[in-house]
């Protein structure tokens, strides 16, 4: 029995080892041949070049071999005056690291020349963005019921946004950006009238959807890399909401009578449709291939908000009861919004070749005959 034992020990500590190494054949490795490859190279034996690395670019390089082996045959075949070749492999590189850049103090002349013939800038780029942001009432026109001076102050409340935008990349700096955003944005507002003696406040609730169209220009290379951007956004407002409704009447003896009122609906007394100027500017942090950010945007309100046909009147058409009860009415204001947003873009690459218009021959096909040719 402990002979038997013995034998099937030996048999698979020495024996199967043995035959599976006969048998088969061992694991491929990549580095090695890329080396060996590199040698032929600096030895002056491109042909074989090719058919050495085949096996590994088959599968088994990873995406820096990749870039490594592409490099190399791209060398090879511009010696071998193989152009068609050598911009298949240049442009296969590219597709392993669309991020590469050819430089003439690392790389060989004629490969950094060959890579002028070549662009792996995205042509669309999808990010999407999230956070908070504050509103603030600039004031157009003072509406009021006491025939006073209203002395008016804005209280600022949080909102929140999210939404996604696709850029345009005209080139590695320059973009055409769209988006299309959820916005939640409020304010509050205390009016201070009849000598300081009344007091009213209230707060607005509103829900949009933003439509920002900009240009922008970012850096293109570094860990960080930060952008700015400006441009035009439609904003559509579509629900917005009067809630916390006080107005507090003191009188000369001292007593105060307080006024409080549910959430009403005041969409109706607001422009639905508008328009704002758009600036802004942050940082973007590469991560592999795709980046995260940080966004600050000030969007600058164009037009007046308030519906002058609509402030004084309810949903049916009848004066406002609410005008009396609170004493205010709306004011004529246009709305800037101030947000910081954090966002994941993920750049959709796409080597390709660069295109050129035929314009050499149109201009031959133009040129003056000189006299005495045909």
């Amino acid at each position: 029995m402990r002979l038997v034992l013995l034998v099937g020990l030996l048999y698979f500590v020495i024996i199967l080892p043995t035959s599976a190494q006969d048998s088969g054949q061992p694991a491929t490795d990549c580095e090695q041949i890329l080396i060996q490859a590199d040698d032929e190279f600096n030895a002056g034996r491109y042909y074989g070049i090719p058919a050495l690395l085949k096996p590994c670019l088959d599968g088994g390089f990873s995406n820096e071999q990749k870039v490594r082996a592409y490099l190399l045959l791209t060398q090879a075949y511009l010696i071998l005056d193989d152009p068609i070749a050598a911009d298949d492999c240049y442009l296969k590189l590219l597709r392993a690291d669309p991020e590469y850049v050819a430089n003439p103090s690392r790389d060989p002349i004629d490969v950094y020349y060959l890579s002028k013939k070549f662009i792996a800038t995205p042509v669309f780029t999808p990010h999407l963005r999230g956070g908070f942001n504050t509103s603030f009432v600039k004031l157009l026109y003072d509406n009021n019921t006491s025939g006073a001076p209203v002395d008016s102050k804005t209280l600022y409340r949080i909102g929140v946004q999210a939404g996604a935008g696709i850029d345009w990349n005209i080139n590695n700096h320059w973009s055409l950006c769209g988006e299309a955003n959820f916005s939640y944005k409020a304010f509050a507002q205390d009016k201070r009238t009849f000598f300081d003696a009344d007091e009213g406040r209230y707060v607005e609730r509103q829900n949009w959807f933003d439509f920002p169209l900009y240009i922008k220009y970012s850096d293109d290379s570094g860990k960080i890399r930060p952008f700015g951007y400006a441009g035009v956004a439609i904003n559509l407002l579509f629900t917005a909401r009067g809630v916390n409704w006080i107005y507090t009447d003191q009188f000369p003896d001292g007593s105060k009578k307080e006024a409080t009122g549910p959430t009403e609906v005041i969409t109706y007394k607001r422009n639905k449709i508008n328009q704002s100027l758009v600036i802004g500017g942050g940082a973007k942090y590469k991560i592999g291939r795709d980046f995260v950010y940080a966004d600050l945007r000030y969007m600058i309100g164009v037009n007046n908000l308030a519906n002058p046909e609509k402030i004084y009147y309810n949903q049916d058409g009848e004066f406002d009861p609410g005008i009396s009860f609170y004493n205010d009415v709306s004011d004529f204001f246009r709305l800037d919004n101030l947000s910081i947003s954090m966002g994941y873009i993920h750049p959709i690459y796409n080597p390709r070749k660069k295109t050129k218009p035929r314009l050499k021959g149109l201009f031959k096909k133009n040129e003056p005959k000189e006299a005495g040719n045909p």
